[in-house]
């Protein structure tokens, strides 16, 4: 059905920043597309005024090299306007296209591809161009060349367009349309000119779905369910690592059957994003949604573009949300529309007796239900009389992390302004003080005392300034992070500020856990934090030669050790532009995409992220050591830190998997 995209020019820019007013466009894609039909495409090469940054070679393949004999931006000025004009041009978030070509498209009507799936799939937990390409199973993602990028534009935009077509839902195009029409922007003309096209156009068939072999660590199919069923009734909490495709379905079967043996309510935890993408189950909101009352406030349009956007998603959210959950509005639409969020809030009291609604939905109703992480958190602390069984449980720890942390650092009060001579006192304070835990024995020094004058005559400086929630802020936070730390928490100190942490976030939960709380992890090692706890673990174990080194690796060493080591993958924390421009001094080809070649695979840090394949796997300044070599299936692992790895903490934590000191 590509045949109702009518006449557009898919296009896509890769640049050398993010920053319009600093950065250069290098490359420009284009893909013409009359009635569904690609006519042509076009791609610009540019040569910026400055050479082109490490990380961007790394992330485009693109170098110096490649593009010293190509034109500047200005010199193909008149032939870029006369190939784009006059077409309806489509960007997946075009704000960014637009930002840096300008006057050059200012003609030009702007479908924003990302807009799009955001107002027709509302519910998905991520609507970047890389996550709609690997959910609907077209092009190859992750390419970051202008023309790759169009095509898949394009194509998504035509996926997106037979998934609404195969699932077809009249009543909410129609409201899409009422809110979007009426708006003298060429851009939502053009929005409502393709919802209109779909209104209009036949229903598809839909494809037959494809399902992946489900793959188990531990046990089989119903036998799993059982097991599940049995460590909720267990004694102490339980914990267990295994993997499914189906796993959300036989933990609430578990779960349904335990509750009406026991005569007590059971709710399954999800991750956010999951609870976000929840399939057909019933589920408990955390901050639910009148269902009721939200439909009354949509009932009017908006005034403006930005509230007629508002109110079209949270119509569509509306339709598609299976869990009315508050926390599941996208922060991409938050951000750009300041009324979608008093919308809500004003729509949570419920005075409605539909019993279908969101807000009217308890525990009671049923003997099973999904809840958020946040929820479960909540439910925990609270005590509350219900068997809790945790999917996900490796991400829990990041959740108490952030619940707990408190932070106070200079760029926080630069942006608040005027404290310029505060800022320079606590800066030349906390540039004296050795970086690291703030230990007790350390707050009866000079250095520590220093800290705490500047940050006594900042506060003063902050009671001084007009009264607003961000001054207030400011100053709880020095209090929090200067004072000792509670319980279970400590304070680091770096020349950027101060960071109060939870020691060990994990135990924090583990303290709460009992009877009728299992925790599942679909991560290999990622419930080691549970400790003490019965853990059922897979027998088998990395079979790769594992190394580390305890001396502090620069990152000059860093390239060095790579130059070395023959093709590698590189696993760090961000930022990953300081060891792109390591690896470039050292004459090392980088890249950030696992489809091009090149000596060094860079690969950002990301728990639930599943590692590149090769021989060899380096983590550079990854604190999760275990984990991070659980999750890595090459033949060699090399752990590197650029402040060094202490003996006793890292041999604890791969306790059992054989590691051994590098020598070089």
């Amino acid at each position: 059905m590509t045949s109702i995209l009518g006449r557009l020019c898919f296009v896509d820019i890769e640049t050398t920043g993010l920053e319009p007013s600093t950065e250069e466009i290098i490359e420009i894609g284009a893909v013409f597309v009359e009635r569904g039909v690609v006519t042509e495409r076009r791609k610009w090469l540019i040569k910026p005024s400055r050479p082109i940054p490490a990380l961007i070679t790394a992330l485009t393949g693109l170098t110096d090299d490649e593009v010293s004999a190509s034109p500047s931006l200005d010199a193909i000025d008149a032939e870029l306007r006369a190939a784009l004009g006059g077409w309806t041009l489509v960007a997946h978030n075009a704000g960014f296209e637009r930002s840096f070509l300008g006057e050059r498209i200012a003609q030009n009507a702007m479908l924003d591809s990302c807009e799009v799936a955001q107002l027709l799939f509302p519910e998905r937990a991520s609507h970047s161009l890389d996550s709609l390409v690997r959910w609907l199973e077209i092009g190859r993602a992750a390419r970051h060349r202008a023309l790759d990028d169009a095509e898949d534009t394009f194509l998504v935009l035509a996926a997106l367009c037979d998934r609404v077509l195969q699932d077809l839902h009249r009543d909410r195009l129609k409201q899409l349309i009422f809110h979007l029409g009426g708006s003298p922007s060429s851009d939502r003309s053009a929005m409502s000119s393709l919802f209109e096209a779909l209104l209009a156009a036949p229903p598809v068939a839909p494809r037959p779905e494809k399902r992946a072999p489900p793959w188990v660590v531990m046990e089989e199919g119903a036998r799993l369910s059982s097991h599940l069923g049995r460590w909720l009734q267990s004694p102490t909490f339980v914990a267990a690592e295994l993997e499914r495709e189906d796993l959300l379905h036989i933990a609430f079967e578990a779960g349904r059957k335990t509750a009406v043996e026991q005569n007590e309510p059971v709710a399954i935890a999800v991750s956010s994003t999951t609870f976000r993408e929840l399939p057909d189950l019933p589920a408990l909101p955390r901050r639910a949604v009148c269902s009721t009352a939200l439909a009354r406030a949509l009932e009017e349009a908006g005034t403006d573009d930005s509230s007629r956007f508002a109110r079209a998603y949270l119509a569509s959210w509306l339709t598609r949300t299976r869990t009315g959950d508050l926390e599941g509005i996208s922060g991409f639409v938050r951000s750009r529309c300041p009324e979608v969020m008093p919308l809500m809030e004003a729509a949570t009291k419920c005075q409605c007796q539909d019993p279908r609604c969101f807000a009217r939905r308890s525990l009671g109703d049923e003997p099973c239900m999904v809840i958020s992480h946040e929820h479960a958190l909540d439910w925990l602390e609270r005590g509350a009389p219900v068997s809790l069984l945790f999917l996900e449980a490796d991400r829990l720890p990041d959740v108490e992390r952030r619940r707990t942390q408190r932070s106070l650092e200079l760029w926080e009060l630069e942006r608040f302004g005027g404290l310029e001579t505060n800022i320079a006192e606590l800066t030349t304070a906390l540039a004296a003080f050795p970086p690291g835990v703030v230990m007790m024995r350390a707050r009866v020094t000079p250095q520590w005392h220093a800290i705490r004058e500047a940050m006594t005559n900042l506060s003063h400086a902050l009671r001084a300034a007009p009264f607003g929630d961000e001054r207030s802020r400011l100053l709880g936070r020095i209090v929090e992070v200067l004072e000792p730390p509670p319980p279970g928490c400590e304070v680091l100190a770096n020349a950027r500020g101060l960071v109060r942490v939870p020691i060990q976030p994990g135990e924090r939960v583990r303290r709460r856990l009992g009877r009728g709380h299992c925790l599942v992890s679909s991560f290999r090692g990622g419930l080691a934090w549970t400790k003490s706890s019965p853990v059922a673990v897979p027998t088998d174990r990395p079979s790769s030669l594992l190394e580390w080194r305890a001396e502090p690796t620069s990152l000059d060493r860093l390239a060095q050790l790579l130059a070395q080591a023959g093709p590698v993958v590189l696993v760090a924390p961000q930022p990953l532009a300081p060891i792109a421009e390591a690896c470039q001094r050292q004459g090392l080809s980088i890249s950030l995409d696992p489809g091009r070649a090149s000596a060094v695979q860079l690969c950002e840090w990301r728990r639930d992220r599943p590692m590149p394949a090769g021989e060899t796997c380096v983590f550079y300044g990854v604190r999760e050591w275990r984990r991070a070599v659980l999750s890595s299936n090459a033949q060699r692992v090399m752990l590197l830190s650029p402040n060094g790895l202490s003996v006793e903490p890292i041999t604890r934590a791969l306790q059992g998997l054989d590691p051994r000191p590098l020598i070089c």
